[in-house]
């Protein structure tokens, strides 16, 4: 990758905000006064004073998440493992807004008419519906699916390091919506070592320019997938 510049006061964030009340998945946040807990209770607190330690409890997949190859992939690299080279990059935004409505299905030939010469070897490749905005609503899971040949051209004809969709997935569905046995899109991804990042938003700030993206979750041994705070930054030129 060349030497960018960054203005750090110029971060899009692309991640959205876990509310725990409103999460689909589990997510439970128990805050505390650090007395209230057993393995706290040495720390004394004036009576007057602000001081908690909370305890979360959580579903792997909760909000702007990453799945790592290990999710699909017996031996494959988990959140402790996976290189960070992988994580930090250039990366482009992809419009498939007109394919936005729930269950339209995205051919080869639509990908290539929309991505084609736009994204590089070694890009992370962002995929922009604008259905981030039904985020924390009945129409969350509302979203278009990729056939496995598109997943195949990005992986191994383009050469991807990391994709991320503003929708619930990209997984191969039926015709009248319904999820397919086994995920073929997600096995074919995170068996070439891409990891794959689902709930992004604010991805139309992106569109039609190039952008270093910072995606940096917790390390926790065993995870095969954890919420994550993206974070880009249009490229500028280096002085």
């Amino acid at each position: 990758m060349s030497k960018v510049a960054i203005d750090i006061g110029k971060a899009i964030e692309l991640s959205h905000i876990s509310d725990p009340a409103r999460e689909e998945y589990r997510m439970e946040l128990d805050t505390r006064f650090t007395e209230a807990w057993p393995q706290f209770h040495k720390y004394k607190r004036l009576d007057d004073a602000w001081y908690i330690i909370s305890e979360i409890t959580m579903n792997t997949h909760c909000g702007t998440h990453i799945e790592f190859p290990y999710h699909h992939v017996r031996e494959g690299q988990d959140a402790a493992q996976f290189p960070l080279s992988r994580l930090i990059g250039e990366g482009v935004v992809i419009d498939i807004s007109r394919w936005r409505g729930n269950n339209s299905k995205i051919t080869l030939p639509d990908l290539k008419t929309v991505a084609a010469g736009k994204i590089q070897p070694g890009d992370m490749a962002f995929f922009y519906t604008g259905n981030d905005a039904y985020y924390y609503t009945e129409r969350q899971h509302d979203r278009p699916w990729f056939t496995t040949d598109c997943i195949d051209w990005l992986a191994h004809d383009i050469g991807i390091k990391l994709m991320g969709v503003d929708t619930s997935g990209h997984e191969v569905r039926s015709e009248d919506g319904a999820p397919l046995p086994g995920q073929p899109n997600h096995e074919l991804l995170l068996g070439a070592d891409i990891a794959l990042i689902e709930y992004l938003t604010n991805l139309d700030k992106l569109l039609g320019k190039r952008f270093l993206a910072f995606v940096l979750p917790v390390r926790i041994k065993g995870a095969e997938a954890f919420p994550v705070r993206v974070v880009a930054f249009e490229q500028e030129p280096a002085t």
